[in-house]
């Protein structure tokens, strides 16, 4: 049933097509955030067993049950094939337009021969990434307790043309045939789209590297001079806790393509991670001889140094990433970590507190300087920071399991026989 009554004479009618599997516990938030904008819901499911068709259906989806196929353009192609809307709206089950957007994405469809790239904003709370940035309060109901985000566009809104087809049986894009449609134009919206499938929830509930890697390897195999297919699944196998299958990927990437930087930061961290500190130097300054301000190649190369026990060169790096990335987490950490190396236990200190100042409900940054403390035997200030750990971050086991370490030193032994029966809890409760 139309949910945009009021809106359809104004407006084009909207279209809206999803694909997929099993998503009864994200995706009526989804729905809930553009159910006054589409005019159709066009829903193919891949094979769920859960709620999620039944929820689909109490907002008027046309479902569509095609089993799996291992390619998502074919998929998502199915969908598009079955709207008759004037315009396309593709979202995932785990994403949420804010309301305040709503009426921006209408206005958008007044405008012909556009295709509009959204923000697609992938909260996470792993600071490690590239590109990541602290969560600021900026959608505080969004945002939930995530530490931070990493950003990307994608075409998610575009007119129904029989000829704009999804490509790729991963990383699928339409991009691509738009760009090969001489009367189109791709433009950068300023549409937000708010993604959790990156979250801690997220991974624990799906085993995405079952489907990814298989189609990544597909992809190469199909694709085996397309240097960004070798860079994709190096990034599926290293996020997956496959080194090794990580650096013959980005090194065939950069066999393919030495000018792309990302690839060269990539290959050398996962080298450096490996412990091949020479070669992953190597990269990493292939990386800098390229990009001499890149901030992860330079916090990336400080790893390496920090490994050799070289914490000075370590220092310097750092510094120079965080001038040019000045809310880069991660620089904090490590020059953080690195200054207590070199028991400069205030300037670290002081590093910590920055970083924290930058990002109030990061606690893996205070989980780093309570480690630290505890490294170099600075006990009670560590059991202090600790404890604001925990108060941030209760349900994650390394905050308990790094105040068990403190209370043994402190020789608190009862304390500490707690702290290592509730990390006990959490690992158990993490594996159900």
């Amino acid at each position: 049933m139309p949910r945009n009554e009021k809106n359809k004479d104004r407006y084009p009618s909207i279209s809206l097509c999803m694909i997929a599997k099993d998503e009864e516990h994200f995706l009526p938030a989804t729905l809930e955030s553009v159910k006054d904008l589409f005019f159709e819901f066009i829903f193919v499911d891949t094979g769920s067993t859960d709620n999620t068709m039944k929820i689909a259906a109490q907002y008027g989806a046309k479902i569509i049950e095609e089993p799996w196929e291992d390619d998502f353009s074919k998929h998502r192609n199915t969908s598009l094939d079955a709207a008759t809307g004037d315009w396309i709206l593709v979202l995932d089950a785990d994403e949420i337009i804010h309301e305040s957007q709503v009426e921006l994405v209408r206005k958008l469809t007044m405008k012909e021969k556009c295709c509009f790239l959204f923000v697609q904003r992938h909260y996470t709370n792993d600071q490690r990434l590239s590109s990541f940035q602290p969560c600021t309060g900026e959608h505080p109901e969004l945002e939930k307790n995530y530490i931070g985000f990493f950003e990307s566009s994608l075409c998610r809104l575009f007119p129904n043309d029989s000829r704009i087809r999804y490509r790729n049986p991963v990383h699928e894009l339409v991009e691509p045939v738009i760009a090969e449609i001489p009367e189109f134009t791709i433009v950068q919206s300023p549409v937000r789209l708010h993604h959790y499938g990156h979250t801690p929830e997220a991974k624990a509930k799906k085993n995405k590297t079952k489907l990814y890697t298989p189609l990544g390897q597909k992809k190469t195999a199909l694709q085996p001079d397309t240097w960004k297919a070798y860079y994709e699944l190096g990034v599926e196998h290293n996020c997956n806790g496959r080194p090794e299958e990580s650096v013959h990927a980005f090194q065939k990437a950069v066999q393919l393509n030495p000018e792309y930087v990302p690839t060269w930061v990539n290959f050398g961290y996962v080298l450096t991670e490996l412990g091949h500190l020479k070669e992953g130097f190597q990269a990493l300054s292939e990386a800098l001889k390229r990009e001499p301000n890149n901030p992860e190649a330079h916090c990336n190369i400080a790893v390496n140094y920090m490994r050799e026990k070289n914490f000075v060169m370590a220092e310097a790096h750092l510094k120079r990433a965080i001038k040019v990335k000045p809310d880069y987490l991660n620089a904090y950490s490590n020059l953080g970590a690195a200054l207590m190396s070199m028991r400069r236990v205030s300037e670290a200190a002081l590093v910590f507190q920055e970083g924290y100042r930058r990002a109030p409900t990061n606690s893996q940054l205070l989980l780093r300087f309570g480690f630290s403390l505890l490294q170099v035997g600075i006990l009670d200030e560590a059991k202090t920071v600790l404890e604001r750990v925990i108060k941030l971050a209760p349900k994650d086991p390394a905050g308990w399991q790094a105040m068990a370490l403190t209370l043994e030193r402190l020789r608190l032994p009862k304390e500490a026989e707690l702290a290592h029966q509730k990390v006990k809890e959490l690992t158990q409760a993490a594996r159900q």
